[in-house]
């Protein structure tokens, strides 16, 4: 993994070689990618001709084979008179909009329109935006974070069409994708790449019945599995109706029929395998066969060996956000 250094007057570095480590990570429910490099350090040494690191300044990786795979900036330092290796993080674009807050209200529009205009306000590039179809009537924002709000627009569309979202930036670009993507012609197997693996089961999270309510308190519907119901017994969960979300779809959206998996894979490293697509594993130690969800991914580059480092579940998860419509705005 080749790692560049840009200064924000143009000057590019390519400081692979004073960087003892680097490690590249980021998750559904983060949404930030993150690079973490392990850096030269010695002050006293006159020798040692290597640029400093400062705030603000940029990192890029880039991969033989996929070009850029991350550019992001540094949001803190720190200096020491210690000889070995200083460790910085530099954080993708997705930080502005989860540290950047905003106030709107939007009517009678798309989540991708709402992503598009967000993204101009605070000048974030924007590569791709899937297209929803999906109407709006109505989206109150108030004073809330810039990331927040497009996620929010976003989960009413799942509400709607059934479609698990996830924003990524990528090519220094802001995307939101439909969940469904899988990294293509690619296995993790106990035959080949998969280092150590463990699977841990927990019925926590099970949600088998949704009863629908109106805004009179009046139940006017009902969703069940009664497979799962039969199997693990009865979870139940409430769903109110909502303006313009039909509220069947919405409630079988709260289905969670079967115990919550969590697996953790360590393998030899694969550049494509990141956090919110789609992995086929075969693997007899765990009984693992089958396509799984990556939901965090943590990739290390030392010695000229990468490993990765991958949390899988069964089923896609979506970061849901809500804003307020105007009749809730009232009361």
């Amino acid at each position: 993994m080749k790692v560049k250094l840009y200064k924000p007057g143009g000057a590019t570095y390519d400081i692979t070689g004073a960087c003892a480590k680097v490690g590249w990570s980021g998750s559904w429910s983060q949404a930030c990618r993150q690079a973490e490099f392990d850096y030269l350090n010695a002050p006293y040494d006159k020798s040692l001709s290597i640029p400093t690191v400062a705030v603000g300044d940029f990192i890029g990786l880039e991969d033989e084979r996929e070009g850029e795979v991350f550019f992001g900036q540094i949001f803190g330092t720190e200096k020491s008179s210690a000889t070995g290796t200083i460790s910085y993080t530099a954080n993708d674009m997705m930080k502005h909009l989860l540290e950047s807050q905003g106030q709107y209200v939007f009517k009678n529009t798309t989540p991708e329109a709402i992503a598009a205009q967000v993204c101009a306000d605070v000048q974030v590039p924007v590569r791709t935006l899937t297209a929803t179809g999906v109407n709006i009537e109505s989206l109150i924002c108030d004073q809330m974070s810039l990331y927040d709000i497009i996620m929010a627009a976003y989960t009413q569309a799942h509400k709607i069409d059934g479609y698990r979202y996830f924003p990524m930036i990528y090519k220094r670009g802001f995307s939101v994708y439909r969940t469904e993507w899988t990294v293509a012609g690619y296995t993790l197997s106990d035959a080949s790449n998969i280092e150590e693996s463990s699977i841990e089961e927990t019925m926590e999270s099970i949600v088998n019945r949704v009863k629908v309510y109106d805004d009179k308190g009046n139940q006017v519907g009902q969703v069940d599995d009664d497979e799962s119901a039969g199997r693990f017994g009865v979870f139940q969960q409430i769903y109110k109706q909502e303006d313009g979300v039909d509220p069947t779809t919405a409630a079988q959206g709260m289905l969670k029929t079967l115990p919550k998996q969590t697996i953790h894979i360590k393998a030899v490293g694969d550049i494509n395998c990141i956090s919110c697509y789609f992995i086929t594993v075969k693997d007899a130690a765990t009984g693992l066969s089958g396509r799984y969800w990556i939901s965090s991914d943590s990739h290390t580059w030392e010695n000229g060996v990468h490993h990765m480092d991958l949390e899988l579940t069964f089923e896609a998860l979506m970061d849901e956000k809500e804003g307020q419509t105007e009749e809730e705005k009232k009361a």
